[in-house]
């Protein structure tokens, strides 16, 4: 099983996960000229890719959602009111004309299980403000990738699919104290504080310390606040309770707005990750406050057949 970020952040959201023949996109935060050339950096074609897995309607997560799935005939998978709503959104500098009819939709309820190719795919219930949002764990055989993102608390259903995974995807958003002492308007700090908002450095790491013990495991944070977090801060700050509990051996990564580093189970007894693809520029700009704060081997498409 193979997975790459290609990218996190406020500007956009996007993974892949492969296992043989089976590529799947979770989230489509960009723009389809963007996505397809972010593949193509990591050696994948876009009609390599077999489903797109939503998990809610935010534009830096779904913006490109509707007309990559269009252009390419790639059916969209999520909880059917997300699907509502993802596809009745407005289309942003979208020139072709779409209707919800000429998008493949396959509807799976949060808390439940397809097979899409070669890959098993389970939803969760998370904590935002979104219709429906989800979190989800992507496996094949023995491994297991937990993507949690855009939650402002951890449920128990979060630390039980963070618990079976082997890679964690988990949002890191922002340094509580440089948030409430930096630019945000008091209404956006308390959104983002808030149960419905997203998860702070210290939120995260006590989430990851109640489920990492002394196996291998890896851990990537995302969706980091270009205004409220830091890289370092982020990855210090998870370093430090690590150590404090012994746990020296996880060295925790944090997935950039471009395309990150590639994590392959097939390499895992060598270095926890494997090493970045040629660096790619950093987005220019970071979208101004609103509702929120390489190389993979091609592989031939495969449709989902059991979904």
């Amino acid at each position: 099983m193979r997975v790459v970020s290609l990218g996190s952040g406020s500007s956009g959201n996007a993974l892949v996960a492969q296992a043989g023949p089976t590529t799947v996109l979770l989230d489509a935060g960009f723009s389809v000229r963007t996505l397809v050339g972010r593949l193509r950096q990591v050696s994948l074609a876009p009609e390599q890719i077999s489903a797109i897995l939503l998990t809610h309607e935010h534009h830096d997560h779904s913006c490109g959602a509707v007309a990559f799935a269009h252009r390419y005939g790639v059916p969209l998978i999520a909880d059917p009111r997300t699907l509502a709503a993802v596809l009745a959104a407005p289309a942003r500098g979208q020139a072709e004309s779409l209707t919800p009819t000429s998008v493949e939709r396959v509807e799976l309820a949060i808390g439940q299980t397809t097979a899409v190719g070669a890959l098993r795919v389970r939803s969760f219930p998370v904590s935002h403000d979104a219709i429906a949002p989800c979190g989800y764990v992507v496996s094949s055989g023995a491994w297991r990738l937990c993507l949690v993102t855009d939650t402002g608390m951890v449920s128990e259903p979060i630390i039980e699919a963070m618990a079976e995974s082997s890679l964690l995807m988990v949002e890191s958003n922002h340094d509580r104290d440089r948030l409430l002492n930096g630019p945000y308007p008091w209404h956006l700090k308390q959104r983002i504080l808030s149960p419905t908002g997203h998860l702070s450095n210290a939120q995260t790491s006590d989430a990851l310390l109640r489920v990492l013990d002394d196996a291998p495991r890896w851990v990537w944070l995302g969706h980091l606040s270009r205004t409220n977090n830091t890289p370092d801060l982020a990855r210090a700050h998870l370093r430090e309770r690590l150590r404090q509990v012994g746990l020296r051996h996880i060295e925790p990564q944090v997935s950039p707005p471009s395309v990150g580093a590639v994590w392959d189970s097939a390499t895992l007894w060598g270095p926890a990750f494997i090493t970045p693809t040629a660096p790619t520029a950093p987005d220019s700009r970071e979208r101004p406050p609103s509702a929120d704060a390489e190389s993979l081997a091609p592989a031939k498409a495969t449709r989902p057949n059991s979904i």
